[in-house]
C-alpha cells in the first residue's frame, strides 16, 4: 500500500506513479497523510464513474449535517444548486466581463509598472480573483476581506492568524447579507438573495452564509494557483510569444488541465455501501480520492498527455470536476484565467521568469497548494 503524496520529479511535473497505477490498478489502496486507508482513482473513465455515481457521497454513511452546502450530497445539493444558478445565469456571468477585463488590465499595468523582479502572484493572480469576487458580492471595502481571504487560505504574512481570520469573515458576511436584503445591490449576491422559487422556497440567512464562503474560496487559490502555474508551464515552453497567434480560451484549458493536482484536487468521496468497482471489493463508508490530475494525463482522454500544448484541441479535460459536483463557478473561473493571460500577452509579450523554476517557493497548502510568489522579468 503507497503512502500519500507522491514524489515528482519536479514541483511542476505530474508524478509517474500515476502511469505506473493506470498500467497495474486503476483503483488502488493508498494511505492519505493523515494516515487514512483509501483508494484512489487515476483513469478518466473511471473518475468520471464515481464522479457520477450516488453511491460515492461526500459524507460518510451516516453523517448529519446541520446546513446544506455545495458540498452537500443529494436533495439538499441539488436544491441549493437550482436556486444558486438561477442568479448564477451565463447572462449575469457575461455582464462581468468588462469589469473582469479592466481589473486584468489594471493589474498587469500594474505589475509593468513595478518593473523586473515583480511578484506575479502577489500584484496580479491573487488579486484577480479576490476582486472579482468582491465585486461579485457587492464588497466596497476590500482590504481588510483580502488579509482575511489570505489567512483563511492558509497564506501567512498579513499580520493575522487563521482562527481570527474565520471568525471575522463568519461575522462579516451575516452583516453583509443583512444589508443585502435591506438595500440590493446591482451584485450577484443580492440577485442570490432575491431568488425565490415555488418549489425551493429561497436561500435561508445560514445557506446564503456558507454560498458566500464557497464563492470565496471556491475561486479564489484555484484560480491564482492556476494562472501562476500556468504561467510557469508558459514561460518555459516558448514564451507568450509562442501563443499571440493562439485564442486565449483555448490557451487557458490546457493551462487548467496542466494544473489540477498540482493546485486542488476533488473532494474525498465515501461509498455508501459494500460494491465492486473496477474490481476492487470497496466496502461501505471507504474513501476514494479521484484523482484529477491523473485522469487529464490519461492517454485514453488526452492524446500525449504529458505534453504542455497550448493549441490542444480538443481539450476535454476534468480540472473542474464532473457530474452533480462540477464547479458551479467554472465558466467565471475560466473568464478570469482568459483576460490575465489576454491582458499579459498584450501589456508584457516579453514576460520571463526571474529565476529558475526549482528555486520557486510555494505554500504547501495541503488542499490547494501553488507558488507563493513569482518573480518575473520583461
Amino acid at each position: 500500500m503507497r503512502n500519500l503524496p507522491f514524489e515528482r520529479p519536479t514541483p511542476f511535473s505530474p508524478t509517474p506513479v500515476h502511469a505506473e497505477l493506470r498500467r497495474t490498478a486503476p483503483i488502488a489502496r493508498v494511505v492519505t497523510p493523515a494516515g487514512q486507508p483509501a483508494w484512489i482513482i487515476v483513469e478518466a473513465e473511471l473518475a468520471r464513474q464515481v464522479l457520477t455515481d450516488p453511491r460515492f457521497t461526500m459524507a460518510p454513511p451516516g453523517a448529519h449535517e446541520e446546513n446544506a452546502s455545495l458540498l452537500s450530497d443529494g436533495a439538499a445539493h441539488a436544491r441549493l444548486r437550482r436556486l444558486l444558478s438561477r442568479a448564477f445565469t451565463p447572462r449575469a456571468l457575461e455582464s462581468l466581463r468588462p469589469r473582469i477585463t479592466e481589473l486584468a488590465r489594471d493589474l498587469v499595468t500594474d505589475l509593468r509598472r513595478q518593473g523586473p523582479g515583480a511578484d506575479l502572484v502577489t500584484v496580479l493572480a491573487r488579486p484577480l480573483p479576490l476582486g472579482v469576487t468582491c465585486d461579485m458580492l457587492g464588497i466596497e471595502a476590500p482590504e481588510r476581506f483580502y488579509a482575511w481571504a489570505d489567512a483563511a487560505s492558509g497564506i501567512t504574512g498579513g499580520g493575522i492568524g487563521f482562527e481570527e481570520a474565520w471568525a471575522e469573515l463568519n461575522a462579516y458576511f451575516p452583516e453583509l447579507i443583512a444589508a443585502k436584503r435591506a438595500q440590493p445591490g446591482p451584485d450577484l449576491l443580492s440577485a442570490v438573495i432575491a431568488v425565490r422559487d415555488a418549489d425551493d422556497g429561497r436561500l435561508s440567512d445560514g445557506e446564503l452564509h456558507t454560498i458566500a464562503i464557497s464563492l470565496v474560496f471556491g475561486g479564489y487559490l484555484t484560480v491564482a494557483n492556476a494562472l501562476s502555474i500556468g504561467v510557469v508551464h508558459l514561460l518555459t515552453t516558448g514564451g507568450l510569444g509562442r501563443i499571440a497567434h493562439l485564442p486565449a480560451p483555448a490557451v487557458v484549458e490546457e493551462m487548467l488541465r496542466y494544473s489540477a493536482g498540482l493546485s486542488g484536487e476533488a473532494f474525498p468521496r465515501h461509498a455508501q455501501e459494500d460494491l465492486t468497482l473496477a474490481g476492487a471489493e470497496v466496502r461501505a463508508g471507504d474513501q476514494v480520492l479521484v484523482r484529477l490530475e491523473a485522469a487529464n494525463q490519461d492517454p485514453a482522454l488526452i492524446p500525449d498527455p504529458s505534453r504542455f500544448d497550448p493549441s490542444r484541441t480538443p481539450n476535454p479535460h476534468l480540472s473542474f470536476g464532473h457530474g452533480p459536483h462540477h464547479c458551479l463557478g467554472a465558466a467565471l473561473g475560466r473568464m478570469e484565467l482568459t483576460a490575465a493571460l489576454e491582458a499579459l500577452t498584450t501589456q508584457i509579450p516579453t514576460l520571463a521568469l526571474a529565476c529558475p523554476p526549482e528555486d520557486i517557493p510555494w505554500t504547501g497548502n495541503p488542499l490547494d497548494d501553488g507558488p507563493a510568489s513569482l518573480p518575473v522579468t520583461f
